[in-house]
C-alpha cells in the first residue's frame, strides 16, 4: 500500500472509532464493500487536510496515491480520489485517459461512480482533448460493465451544464440514444440526470429531443425532464 494511502486510511479509521451502528448501510450506496460509516463531509475533510499538508506533492506521487486508493478495501478509500482529482487540476489534465478508464473499472455502485465522475471533470478538461474524451466516453457507453456505462453519462453532467458547445450536447444525446433501452436503474436515472442538466445551456435542443424521442426513452427521464423544462426545478 502506498505510504500516503496508509496515512489517509489511518485518518479514515480514526474518524469513526466504534461509535455504534450507523443509519445508512453500504448497500444503499450500491456497494457491499467494507464501509467505515463516514459522512461525505468527514471524508472530504480528511482529503483536504492531507492536501494542505502536501501541497508540494509531485505528479508521480499524486498518481501513485490515487491508484493505490482505487484499489483499497473500503468505500471511503475508493471515493477519496475525488478531492485529489479536483484539487490538482494541472495534474488532472495530464492524466492519461487510459488510466482513468482503468480506474473506473475499480468502482462499483452509483455512489462510487459518481464520486469520481460528478463535477470532477469540467468542460475545459473535455474540450482540451475533445477527440480523446469523445473516444473514451463512447467506449464506456458500450462496456459490459454497468458502472462504466453509468460513468459515460455522469461524466457529461457537469460539462453539458457549463458549456454551450454543440459537441458536448451532440455526444450526450448520442450516448443517451445508445443507452436508452438499458433497463438498469443506474442507467435510466443517469439519462434523466444528463437531460435535465442539459436544459441550462441547451434548453430548446433538449425540449425538441424529448418530444421526438419520448416513446423510446425511459419514462422517468421523460417525466423529470419535462418537469425541469416546465418549472425549472429538479
Amino acid at each position: 500500500m502506498n505510504p500516503h494511502h496508509q496515512a489517509i486510511l489511518r485518518e479514515i479509521q480514526a474518524a469513526n472509532p466504534g461509535r455504534g451502528p450507523v443509519k445508512q448501510r453500504p448497500e444503499h450506496l450500491g456497494t457491499t464493500r467494507k464501509w467505515h460509516g463516514l459522512k461525505n463531509e468527514q471524508s472530504r475533510a480528511i482529503a483536504l487536510a492531507f492536501i494542505a499538508a502536501h501541497r508540494d506533492l509531485s505528479y508521480d506521487d499524486w498518481l501513485a496515491l490515487i491508484d493505490s486508493l482505487y484499489h483499497g478495501e473500503s468505500y471511503e478509500e475508493r471515493c477519496a480520489p475525488r478531492t485529489l482529482l479536483r484539487k490538482f487540476p494541472r495534474y488532472r489534465r495530464e492524466l492519461p485517459l487510459a488510466q482513468l478508464d482503468a480506474w473506473l473499472g475499480c468502482l462499483n455502485g452509483w455512489a462510487e461512480v459518481d464520486s469520481t465522475c460528478q463535477t470532477v471533470f469540467s468542460e475545459k478538461d473535455l474540450l482540451a482533448d475533445w477527440e480523446g474524451w469523445a473516444a473514451l466516453l463512447q467506449s464506456l457507453a458500450c462496456d459490459d460493465n454497468v458502472n462504466k456505462r453509468r460513468a459515460a453519462l455522469v461524466l457529461l453532467t457537469a460539462p453539458i451544464s457549463q458549456s454551450p458547445d454543440p459537441r458536448i450536447l451532440d455526444l450526450s444525446l448520442a450516448l443517451i440514444d445508445r443507452l436508452k433501452s438499458d433497463k438498469d436503474g443506474r442507467i435510466t436515472k443517469a439519462i434523466s440526470w444528463l437531460l435535465r442538466k442539459g436544459v441550462k445551456q441547451h434548453r430548446e435542443s433538449i425540449a425538441a429531443y424529448i418530444e421526438a424521442k419520448a416513446p423510446a426513452l425511459p419514462a422517468i427521464a421523460v417525466r423529470e425532464t419535462r418537469r425541469k423544462l416546465a418549472t425549472g426545478k429538479k
